[in-house]
């Protein structure tokens, strides 16, 4: 028992001995302050608000560094990383944490006079007869301590503004010139026609001899403030507490800052008044983090330019688009041309038997008709006279076929490639989109998305596709039906491609002579009526190892197949 005694009485002593140990080492705290002042007398006089904090608060040692300024950048990164507790700033940089990292504004600071506001006074040297007001700051230099300050530059901005001033366009130059004291004596010293400083500035330059009170003009005095004034109002410096920062620590903070005293028993801090106003104010001239996007900046400063960019760049659209419509006029025509040509060694042997036939009876009718005028004693008038009518008929006949024939024969290369032929389905139907339109003719197109490949001309598949779309529309456009529609479509078999184009447009009559050369039903004109254009058709395509054909007619409408073989890219 005695052992266990000791040994009880032992860990007793040496867990009192380490809690006592832990209970020596207390919570750093930092305290980050921004400041204008040189950085060892910043620290001269925040410190004692740090030592009067950490003798109040047991366990807890709070710390501080300070920040120049300027040097927004530095403070943020220590916020963003945690490397301090609370934060003691501008008016802007307080809203800037605030919007950017969820600070909380805790207090708003008194200065020793109990002021907890803040404004711009606006200046010139007294020596200075030109500028007497706001306006007559027109074309005049200014001078401003940073662009992101509030009392040495952004509300005199907004209240220059409100006056109808524009200072980056009216003024002829903007010099910012950092300290406030360099703003003051670059204006009173002529090298600055104006400026601007935050309240209170002058008054402490004057009280330490820096400035003489009858050396300073101020534009827009306002008489019910403490210290020389121009502009709005907006809180002063404050503190604020971090997202990390605990809670129950700040409440303490809070109660003990709310009591800390200047020496002449002024309150160094007050609850936090309303910063809402200088968010309104950062918002409104797009300063910060309301800054536009570098984007935007560039539209507003070159709209001009930008404005005529897109008017020429609007021209050139149109322009490029009228080019490439002229192109795919240019080329149906072309088209269009090519569906009345082949090879004279194609057409030679459909020629010669188009010409035969007239031409034979042509020379029977001649000597018949010699015959009756040498041979008959009494030659009858009317026999004669009919059989020249026929013979005259006959001849003009020939005539037309000979015009049409020197009217379609032509040359043309033809050059082979491995393609899908969807897209020049989709092509020739673009070309007649106006048509189907103005007939009101609907379209359905069924094409295959993995559609094989065929070998052949390009061009001769458009002559094909065109011809027999265009007799499509034809078939359509003077029919009585409500709903006409053009249906094309495209499928493969194993060792085919199909391509379909059907139409509603009615029966064709006489199909055994549907793809003879020069046998059609149409009124012969300049670009069509030869009858040669399914005859042609189906010739390129057989050329191929293919073949076009009827599909289907009746009062519904008909239907025409082109079937070509399938080619592989291996071909190409």
């Amino acid at each position: 028992m005695t052992w266990f005694r000791h040994a009880f009485f032992l860990l007793l002593i040496t867990l009192t001995s380490v809690s006592a140990q832990s209970a020596k080492q207390p919570t750093e705290i930092t305290i980050a302050i921004q400041s204008f002042l040189d950085k060892g007398v910043a620290y001269q006089q925040w410190q004692q608000t740090a030592n009067y904090l950490t003798q109040r608060i047991s366990n807890v040692n709070f710390n501080i560094v300070v920040i120049d300024t300027p040097d927004d950048s530095l403070l943020h990164q220590m916020v963003d990383n945690q490397k301090v507790d609370y934060v003691i700033t501008q008016p802007i940089t307080t809203i800037e944490l605030n919007r950017l990292y969820d600070t909380n504004i805790e207090l708003t600071k008194n200065d020793q006079s109990g002021v907890n506001q803040l404004g711009s006074v606006i200046f010139t040297s007294s020596e200075n007869q030109a500028i007497n007001n706001i306006e007559s700051l027109k074309g005049n230099s200014f001078a401003a301590s940073t662009p992101e300050r509030l009392g040495g530059w952004v509300l005199a901005l907004d209240y220059m503004t409100d006056q109808g001033v524009k200072p980056y366009q009216d003024f002829s130059k903007i010099d910012f010139l950092g300290t406030q004291d360099n703003i003051v004596n670059a204006v009173v010293g002529g090298s600055m026609d104006a400026g601007a400083v935050r309240t209170g500035v002058i008054e402490s330059m004057i009280r330490q001899g820096k400035v003489d009170p009858v050396q300073i003009k101020v534009l827009a005095d306002k008489q019910n403030f403490p210290y020389l004034l121009s502009t709005n109002l907006a809180p002063e410096w404050a503190f604020s507490s971090l997202k990390h920062t605990n809670a129950a620590l700040t409440k303490k903070v809070k109660r003990y800052l709310l009591d800390y005293k200047y020496s002449d028993q002024t309150n160094q801090w007050v609850a936090p008044l309303d910063y809402e106003s200088i968010r309104i104010l950062l918002r409104k001239h797009r300063i910060g983090s309301y800054k536009d996007p570098i984007y935007i900046k560039y539209y507003r400063d070159n709209f001009v330019a930008i404005i005529i960019f897109l008017l020429l760049a609007g021209y050139l659209f149109q322009f490029y688009r009228n080019k490439k419509k002229l192109e795919v006029q240019q080329y149906k025509m072309k088209l269009e041309q090519l569906s009345r040509i082949s090879s004279v060694d194609q057409l030679l042997s459909e020629v010669t038997h188009e010409l035969a036939q007239p031409i034979t009876s042509i020379k029977i009718d001649a000597h018949i008709l010699s015959k009756m005028l040498t041979e008959s004693k009494s030659c009858d008038f009317d026999k004669v006279k009919e059989a020249s009518d026929d013979l005259r008929i006959k001849t003009d006949h020939c005539v037309d076929l000979i015009n049409n024939i020197r009217n379609f024969l032509s040359t043309k290369a033809i050059v082979k490639e491995v393609f899908m032929a969807n897209k020049n389905v989709e092509k020739i139907i673009n070309m007649f989109k106006k048509e189907l339109i103005e007939h009101n003719i609907g379209l359905r197109l069924s094409l295959n998305s993995n559609l094989g490949f065929v070998n052949m001309s390009p061009v001769e598949l458009d002559q094909v596709l065109l011809n027999l779309i265009k007799n499509a529309i034809s078939a359509m456009a003077n029919n009585t039906k409500e709903n006409n529609t053009l249906s094309i479509g495209t499928s493969m078999t194993a060792e085919h491609i199909i391509i379909t184009i059907a139409d509603t447009g009615g029966e064709i009559s006489n199909t055994g002579h549907l793809f003879t050369l020069f046998k059609s039903g149409k009124a012969i004109s300049d670009t069509e009526g030869l009858g040669i254009g399914l005859n042609l058709s189906r010739r390129i395509i057989r050329s191929y190892g293919g073949d076009l054909s009827l599909g289907s007619t009746s009062e519904s409408g008909s239907e025409f197949i082109i079937n070509l073989p399938r080619g592989t890219n291996n071909e190409q």
